[in-house]
């Protein structure tokens, strides 16, 4: 009997410290805290999903200022990390851009979807590699290929992103004979309930449960989804999925009897607060620099703005989104400015700092403009209307924008328009009454409508936005629009209300 160990992280987005920078608090995650746990020797193997170089205020910060001296590289080389994956977000700062933030770390990235545009040539293939006890592992990673939806296309220019399914599949035929443990890295999710096999999307986005039916791993690493999946197998594979932010990681074990015959399991495990002097003396000047932009003072509010819940947030908006509508507009002049609501909860206290508008729109978006008639209109009102569902008569959130990922970010807010949307009615006709500046709106009426860079590409399974003209892509990002206008108006005082009802 051999054995393999594997740390695994997934979705980490440059959380390196122990803060999710909504407060200055200290608590039990990031991947510098994850990494002073792992016990490595030379029959451990280190692995990452993907979506690391993109989403925290930490690594946005570095990333555009096209730093790539941003403190990931050192704490994952620290970590001894041996593979990647990547991510769709890692692709968010062009591709030159993730070559070159790849190039500091000494772990090997496979990702077999990916091609060079002019060759056709796998630029990540898929690895083998001999541990000290002798066992053969081999190690395919893909990256969802809706990195094609929803990425600026500038940036994925000079490569192909190819489907996900038959890329692994024919890796999976070259390597079974050669390798002793098959594992694949999949920064996707899971389609289906991994319990029941319950169809919970047809986009494509995710396919994990195809590869655990159809392929024969013998473990799938997982990601993209930020769910917390337990280890466990399914149609004979081992899967498994950690929540982002290096809240958790997994250490997993997978015993090779002499038969050829492999067992695994696993334990999700949350990072201890720990401290390692040396590799923080790298680093801390980072964090330093990056806690002194978050700390500093924007305004004083007369009223500061006081969380709701989700649902509640969903049926009334509030000052906070109605600033984003507001400066989102005053930027384009466009005729309808769309707001999407976030999974953090939406407040601010009196003394606003930059922080405080960061957790209230924690997105690295661009501001785009886009045309839509109003039968494109009336679609995506639907599709945003799809958010709610009754139970015993009360209204709730449907349980699909819930599980297996908390979409809040999918539900949007139309500024400008008068809407109602009636529940109780079936999905795609739940909306009643859609006016425009008094008038009902006709199907071939045009608007331009201002929205952030993820909405316009079709981003949520808003598909109508992937057909409608773009006005402009004005590369404004909206958190610094909403700075901006905080320091020059040290008020929530506009004339940018939304007029919806939600009905039962």
């Amino acid at each position: 009997m051999r054995q393999l160990k594997i740390y695994y992280t997934s979705d980490v987005h440059g959380y390196l410290f122990p803060t999710d920078y909504i407060s200055d608090d200290t608590k039990p995650m990031g991947l510098l805290q994850a990494i002073q746990d792992y016990d490595k020797d030379g029959n451990t193997l280190v692995i990452d999903g993907g979506d690391i170089f993109q989403g925290s205020p930490f690594i946005n910060y570095y990333q555009n200022r096209h730093d790539a001296d941003n403190g990931i590289a050192a704490v994952m080389n620290a970590g001894g990390y041996d593979y990647i994956t990547l991510g769709n977000h890692d692709f968010n700062y062009g591709f030159d851009f993730l070559t070159g933030n790849l190039s500091h770390l000494t772990a090997q990235v496979t990702a077999v979807n990916v091609l060079d545009k002019k060759t056709g040539e796998q630029l990540f293939p898929a690895q083998i590699k001999t541990l000290e006890n002798g066992i053969k592992v081999g190690l395919i990673g893909a990256v969802t290929d809706y990195v094609n939806v929803w990425e600026k296309p500038e940036h994925i220019a000079t490569i192909d992103i190819v489907p996900v399914f038959p890329a692994m599949q024919a890796e999976i035929d070259k390597l079974r004979g050669q390798v002793d443990v098959l594992i694949g890295i999949y920064h996707g999710g899971f389609e289906r309930n991994l319990e029941t096999g319950e169809l919970l999307s047809e986009t494509g986005e995710n396919v994990g449960y195809q590869l655990l039916e159809m392929l024969d791993f013998d473990l799938l690493l997982t990601g993209h989804q930020h769910a917390t999946i337990e280890g466990r197998y399914v149609h004979g594979t081992y899967t498994l999925q950690p929540p982002n932010m290096a809240q958790k990681y997994f250490e997993i074990k997978i015993d090779l009897a002499d038969s050829g015959d492999v067992t695994i399991t696993s334990e999700m495990r949350t990072p201890k607060l720990l401290n390692e002097p040396e590799l923080l003396a790298k680093i801390q000047p980072l964090q330093n620099e990056i806690m002194a932009y978050l700390d500093a003072p924007i305004v004083t509010l007369e009223n500061p703005v006081a969380p709701q819940s989700h649902l509640d947030l969903a049926q009334t908006s509030n000052a906070i989104l109605a600033l984003t509508a507001h400066v989102q507009k005053n930027a384009t002049g466009a005729d309808i400015s769309i707001v999407s609501m976030n999974n953090n909860t939406l407040e601010l206290p009196k003394n606003v700092k930059v922080r405080d508008v960061m957790r209230n729109y924690p997105f690295d978006n661009t501001l785009f403009v886009m045309r839509l008639t109003g039968v494109q209109l009336k679609h995506v009102i639907e599709k945003t209307a799809e958010y709610f569902a009754l139970e015993n008569d009360q209204m709730v959130i449907n349980e699909n924008w819930l599980v297996p990922k908390k979409e809040h970010y999918n539900y949007d807010f139309y500024y400008g328009l008068d809407y109602e949307i009636k529940v109780s009615n079936p999905v795609g006709e739940r909306l009643v009454s859609l006016n425009y500046q008094g008038q009902a709106v006709t199907d071939d009426q045009t608007f331009t409508v201002a929205l952030n860079n993820y909405r316009a590409v079709g981003g949520g399974e808003y598909n109508d936005y992937k057909i409608a003209e773009v006005v402009k892509d004005t590369g404004l990002t909206i958190q610094d629009l909403l700075i901006d206008y905080l320091q020059e108006n040290p008020s929530l005082e506009f004339d940018e209300e939304l007029h919806v009802k939600i009905s039962k």
